[in-house]
């Protein structure tokens, strides 16, 4: 988990870096209409899939530490939404504030005698590694959406079969009770012919 973590900050960095030293600004800029379009896009349907996550515990005759096993996925499936969200909106702001600075994308943030970064250079480096971060927590959508399909799929199996099993030991008790505890025409009287 932790080196999953570890990935999920690394990588975007990384592509942050390879994106500055080797693609322009402009690049970037002329890309913001498609960024902003899928940023938007996915924090709209995270908007839409946070709601349903938290309606998703529903009692289905769970045990109490089902109950407890559920309520824990799905929160950590709501801080992950939280999380992702968070992130899509940060991203879709560097992207907006990105191409508000265009024209300032030669300035220089800082320099010393082996490096110089540009405005350019550092929102290139933002864009891409917030973008790229964003694109690392998506795949953990699926696979977050997936671990709580197979849980609630247990679940539900589990309460199905306990349901069951209620029922055939209570058909068999009101059989049981219905049923004579002597044999049929036992202790009848017979006359002789």
């Amino acid at each position: 988990m932790k080196l999953r973590r570890l990935i999920g900050v690394i990588v975007p960095l990384l592509a942050g870096v390879a994106a500055a030293l080797w693609t322009p600004f402009g690049l970037w800029i002329d890309m913001k209409e498609g960024l902003i379009a899928f940023l938007g896009f996915l924090a709209a349907s995270l908007v839409q899939v946070m709601p349903i996550t938290a309606n998703f515990l529903q009692s289905d005759r769970l045990s109490p530490r089902e109950a407890e096993r559920l309520t824990a996925s799905l929160t950590r499936q709501q801080r992950y939404w939280m999380g992702l969200l968070s992130a899509t909106i940060f991203a879709m702001v560097i992207v907006i504030v990105s191409a508000a600075l265009k024209d300032k994308g030669s300035g220089v943030v800082f320099s010393t005698a082996s490096i110089t970064m540009t405005v350019g250079l550092f929102l290139t480096l933002l864009i891409s590694a917030s973008v790229s971060f964003v694109l690392v927590k998506m795949l953990g959508l699926f696979e977050g959406m997936m671990s709580l399909h197979h849980l609630r799929a247990e679940l539900v199996l589990n309460a199905a079969k306990r349901q069951a099993a209620e029922e055939v030991a209570a058909f068999q008790r009101e059989t049981v009770l219905d049923r004579p505890l002597v044999p049929e025409n036992y202790g009848q009287i017979l006359h002789p012919h």
